[in-house]
C-alpha cells in the first residue's frame, strides 16, 4: 500500500506546474492521493453497515439521496397524499422540493419555544404530533430536524440554543413513540436567515424548525413491490 502511495506521489510530483514550491507540490500531491483513497474507504464503510450513515452527512448531502429511479412518481404521488394530511392539520408552511420528492416543513419557533428556552412549551404537542406518523417505521423517512435563530445572541450562544432546541425535538419524538434511528439534527444558529433580523418581524421569521421528510429505503422497498398506496 505504501509503495502505490509513494509512486501516486510521484506521478503527481512530476507534472505540476513549474515554479510552485515544493512544500505546495507535496500538500496538493498528498491532498489529492487522500482524497482518492478517502472516497473509497467511505464507499467501503457504507458497504459494511448496508445503509449510508446520514448522521454523518451534510444537510445538502442528505437531501440529494436516495436516487428514486423508475420508483420517483410514485413517491411524489406519496408524498403529496402526506402534505394534504398534514395540510389538514393545520399546518400551513408546507411545501416539496427536490422535484416533488422531499416534503419540508417549517414551524416557527415561538410556537415550539419560549424566548430564549430550550424545553418545550406546552402547545409544541400540537406542532409536533402530526409528524410521528412519519416515524412509525423505521428507515421509511430520513428526517432532518433543522433549528435556526436570529442573531440576536453571540454565534456561540445560537448554536448552542439551536442546537439544544434541535435535541429537545428529537427527544419528544422518541418520548411519543416516534422511531427516531433515521432522524437527524442540525444546528444552523443565525446563518440561514430568510428574512431581514433589523425588524422584529424579520426576527421572528427566522426563528424557525425547519423538517425535511426525506424518503427512506422503506418508502423505495414499498414504492418497488406496489405498497406504497396501501399505506
Amino acid at each position: 500500500m505504501r509503495k502505490i502511495v509513494f509512486i501516486l506521489l510521484a506521478v503527481v510530483i512530476c507534472f505540476s506546474p513549474v515554479g510552485v514550491s515544493s512544500q505546495n507540490i507535496f500538500q496538493k500531491a498528498a491532498n489529492k492521493i487522500s482524497s482518492w483513497f478517502s472516497g473509497g474507504e467511505k464507499e467501503r464503510a457504507s458497504d459494511k453497515t448496508g445503509h449510508i450513515d446520514i448522521a454523518q452527512l451534510t444537510l445538502d448531502e442528505n437531501l440529494s439521496i436516495p436516487d428514486l429511479g423508475k420508483q420517483a412518481r410514485k413517491i411524489r404521488t406519496a408524498q403529496s397524499r402526506e402534505m394534504k394530511r398534514l395540510q389538514k392539520a393545520r399546518l400551513s408552511d408546507l411545501k416539496l422540493i427536490r422535484n416533488y420528492e422531499v416534503l419540508k416543513a417549517t414551524l416557527s419557533a415561538s410556537n415550539l419555544f419560549l424566548p430564549n428556552d430550550t424545553v418545550l412549551s406546552d402547545r409544541a404537542d400540537i406542532y409536533l404530533r402530526p409528524f410521528l406518523a412519519a416515524l412509525r417505521v423505521p428507515d421509511f423517512y430520513h428526517v432532518m430536524l433543522v433549528m435556526h435563530s436570529d442573531d440576536t445572541g453571540s454565534e456561540a450562544y445560537s448554536l448552542d440554543l439551536t442546537r439544544a432546541r434541535a435535541h429537545a425535538v428529537r427527544d419528544w419524538f422518541t418520548r411519543n413513540g416516534g422511531n427516531t434511528d433515521f432522524v437527524v439534527i442540525y444546528e444552523a444558529g443565525a446563518f440561514d436567515p430568510i428574512a431581514s433580523n433589523e425588524t422584529l418581524e424579520g426576527r421572528a421569521r427566522n426563528r424557525r424548525l425547519d423538517i425535511y421528510l426525506i424518503p427512506g429505503e422503506k418508502m423505495v422497498d414499498m414504492a418497488r413491490r406496489g405498497e406504497l398506496d396501501k399505506r
